[in-house]
């Protein structure tokens, strides 16, 4: 009996060993190696222990500040000073001798700039929103119109009245009217008011463009100078800038008349200007990253799963061709997530369009957040059709019988048999979808080719990505990181706990 026990005890330790040290190579010491670096300002890049250092600086913040002489001797070892530029060089070195200098260089204290322990500043400034503006939900005014661009030709009614006719009072609304023909769906800038045709009376005079006495950059100086005014709408710089320019290139009387033409146009153009700047805006709202978050992964999770689920009702009735169709559900999930992202993405720029005359789909921030839970809907729910199908399959036909001998209508047998005998499927479905969707990155970077903070669709996966390779933040997209592993970690411990308590009342 003894000897059983001790057999089974060898047994349990020659398997639970090695398991642990797998445990502990590729989670543990990651994960707590994620944790300092979430606490430091590290951008990615800089190394703890410096490559190439100038020796004035290496020998007063590292080599005196050692107690030891053979930590002393062995830095020494390791780097090699450089007498030409009066810098010390690190040599090529293992992984292991490496962890070992930054061991001794710790020991003084010393830390790269971007490489310092900064504690919780960066989850403190990621909760307080510090991070960016962009990072929570926010209203914001958004606006249809720089002054410093051209003169839109043409204006789209759509959303047009709001955004700008019905702020504007009568003499504001006749100046539109001076200026912009009504045609159909758009106004339409008359020709003889054209930004550019002004501009062109101005650049083609002989003095420019034939005898070559004036340069490009005088011209250039000269029309900004004189948009400037239009915009203030000061009539005192515009002449100052016109007897200037006429005065100093002694143009033509013919050139001079252009020139004039052409100023005083833009000038008048100003005044439309200042008035699209200040009346043609709305109230935006922006998700952020955090909202959009929220939202990609409720809708996803609500979505792959009823349509999962009534895929799987479907198939289950018996109808003809059911393997064939659940192939042809199933199909989606085989894909990989960027073939999806550009097959739908075609299908966005080229065949809607054509089909329905919207040109905009993926490219209008209003609908692109939709789109993307459309395509991972689309994408998952063939996946857990099979879950509930097979969950469905495992009901016991006897106790559905039994229900009908009693007279339950199929919507009792429904919420009192199928349902309760579905928990376990709905806990491992729902499990795996939220922690799915809370993950998502390679569908969104994809389907927005990097334009997602565009488009108003960063999901917080996507933000630290773009923290730790673009921002070179990687100290704060490790804290955020960290962050939604607790978030993922609480949400889907709550929802098993809840499932699984309903699991054993059923």
């Amino acid at each position: 009996m003894v000897e059983a026990k001790s057999r089974k005890r060898f047994y349990f330790l020659v398997f639970i060993i090695p398991s642990f040290f797998l445990y502990s190579l590729f989670f543990i010491y990651p994960f707590l190696n994620g944790l300092y670096i979430s606490l430091t300002n590290w951008d990615g890049l800089t190394p703890r222990a410096p490559i190439s250092m100038d020796a004035a600086q290496f020998e007063s913040k590292i080599l005196y500040k050692l107690k030891k002489e053979s930590d002393k001797q062995y830095l020494l070892s390791v780097y090699e000073k450089n007498t030409a530029d009066s810098t010390y060089s690190r040599l090529s070195l293992t992984g292991s001798e490496r962890r070992k200098v930054e061991s001794v260089i710790g020991k003084t204290g010393y830390e790269p700039d971007r490489y310092r322990f900064v504690g919780l500043k960066n989850y403190l400034d990621i909760i307080s929103g510090k991070v960016s503006d962009a990072f929570y939900p926010r209203s914001y005014d958004q606006s249809y119109f720089n002054i410093s661009s051209a003169i839109p030709q043409r204006i789209e009614k759509k959303n047009f009245a709001k955004n700008f006719l019905s702020k504007i009072d009568e003499s504001a609304r006749t100046l539109f009217d001076r200026y912009y023909d009504d045609q159909g769906d758009f106004y339409v800038l008359k020709a003889e008011y054209s930004e550019f045709g002004y501009e062109d009376k101005i650049w083609l005079i002989p003095e420019f463009e034939m005898d070559q006495k004036i340069s490009a950059d005088s011209v250039s100086s000269f029309i900004a100078a004189v948009k400037k005014s239009a915009v203030e709408q000061n009539t005192a710089v515009l002449e100052s800038s016109l007897t200037s320019f006429i005065s100093e290139h002694s143009l033509s009387d013919a050139s001079a008349n252009n020139v004039r033409q052409g100023a005083e146009g833009l000038y008048a153009l100003g005044e439309l200007k200042v008035l699209f700047a200040e009346k043609w805006n709305s109230k935006g709202f922006d998700l952020g990253v955090v909202g959009f978050t929220i939202f990609f992964a409720f809708f996803s999770v609500i979505g792959i799963n009823l349509l999962a689920f009534a895929l799987a009702l479907a198939l289950d009735t018996g109808i003809r061709g059911q393997k064939v169709l659940r192939s042809i559900f199933f199909l989606p999930n085989v894909l990989s997530m960027v073939i999806v992202a550009l097959i739908w993405k075609m299908l966005f720029f080229q065949m809607f369009p054509r089909i329905t005359g919207i040109d905009q789909w993926l490219s209008d921030p209003a609908k692109t957040p939709w789109l993307i839970v459309l395509v991972a809907i689309w994408q998952g729910a063939g996946y857990y059709m099979i879950v509930y199908l097979a969950g469905l399959q495992n009901i016991p036909t006897d106790v559905v019988e039994a229900a009908k001998i009693d007279g339950a209508s199929p919507w009792q047998r429904f919420v009192h048999i199928t349902m309760p005998l579905l928990v376990p499927a709905l806990t491992i479905s729902f499990f795996l979808t939220i922690a799915n969707a809370l993950k998502s990155f390679d569908l969104i970077y994809a389907m927005t080719s990097g334009s997602a903070y565009t488009y108003g669709t960063v999901p917080l996966v996507l933000d630290i990505y773009f923290d730790a390779f673009a921002r070179k933040q990687a100290g704060l997209a490790t804290a955020k990181a960290m962050l939604l592993f607790f978030v993922i970690f609480i949400i889907t411990g709550l929802q098993l706990y809840v499932m699984k308590k309903k699991e054993v009342e059923q």
